[in-house]
């Protein structure tokens, strides 16, 4: 059965959403949003509410099993990140418990994004910058962790700092008109050197270093899966271990790292997948003229 239901109070980009809702059982009720059919980079919500309590509900894609939180009585939720290289077709989506009352397979089919090509004009220094493996190793287990506790709630979140979209998710990265084999997993906001970067939403600092790369880095957990990435900053104002508020300052935009000018390089990431922050978490950003 399919339902629409309408995000209100999204200012300037309402977005309707197309959910895919089935009832497996008379006791269990399964909304997937937006729908069954999702585009490379995108966001898939699963909720659940039944009639009486799951034991341990879970998710499994791909061969690798993720766990559904528990949101009120009898209600669970968790989050889907489709990558944007992720391979388009159908795939399967099995949600079940550990005392088998629930056990569902849908046929979920991912899309083709059509992400452009960016080239980017390297010279001195910056085209032979390089990260060594213990940057990013600790930078690629920040990504990954998962908590249990929801620090978040409701969407769209403010953007991290005041500007323009300078580069959008997704693009396929050129050097000097070479092809890196590397996509963009995050946005560039492009800002003023020293502008206040704040975050998105309460959270747990994880990472909080400066790197040789990715420069100035702040990472924090978000809970359940939910993880913000913010590079090149100029200051770092937290530490890790740090509970942050939502839209607390945590730095300013800065060009540290491999960076051709002042800019927050922003990521979102869902499990350790990066998925498209502007596609339903982030208010508005208008892009650079």
């Amino acid at each position: 059965m399919k339902i629409f239901k309408l995000l209100v109070g999204l200012s300037a980009f309402s977005i309707l959403l197309c959910g895919y809702t089935t009832n497996i059982n008379k006791n269990i009720n399964i909304e997937i949003l937006p729908s069954l059919e999702v585009n490379q980079g995108e966001t898939l919500v699963i909720n659940i509410k039944s009639d009486t309590p799951l034991t341990n509900p879970i998710y499994f894609f791909k061969g690798k099993k993720y766990k559904i939180y528990k949101k009120g009585k009898n209600s669970y939720k968790a989050l889907l990140g489709i990558s944007a290289i992720e391979k388009t077709g159908v795939h399967y989506l099995l949600i079940r418990d550990k005392d088998s009352k629930l056990e569902k397979q849908f046929n979920l089919t991912v899309a083709k994004s059509n992400f452009p090509i960016q080239n980017i004009r390297i010279s001195g220094k910056k085209s032979s910058l390089s990260a060594d493996n213990k940057e990013l190793k600790l930078i690629a287990n920040a990504k990954k962790v998962i908590s249990n506790i929801a620090y978040w709630n409701d969407i769209p979140f403010n953007s991290p700092t005041k500007g323009c979209l300078a580069s959008k998710y997704g693009l396929l990265r050129y050097h000097n008109g070479k092809p890196t084999g590397n996509y963009h997993k995050g946005i560039d906001i492009k800002a003023p050197s020293g502008q206040i970067i704040n975050t998105i939403t309460k959270g747990q600092v994880i990472l909080a270093q400066r790197f040789r790369l990715h420069g100035n880095t702040v990472v924090i957990d978000h809970g359940q899966g939910l993880v913000s990435l913010y590079i090149h900053m100029k200051k770092i104002y937290v530490k890790q271990g740090d509970i942050v508020t939502a839209d607390q300052e945590i730095g300013e935009v800065g060009t540290t790292g491999f960076s051709t000018g002042p800019h927050l390089h922003f990521g979102l990431y869902i499990n350790g997948t990066p998925i498209n922050p502007v596609k339903y978490w982030l208010k508005y950003i208008p892009k650079c003229k």
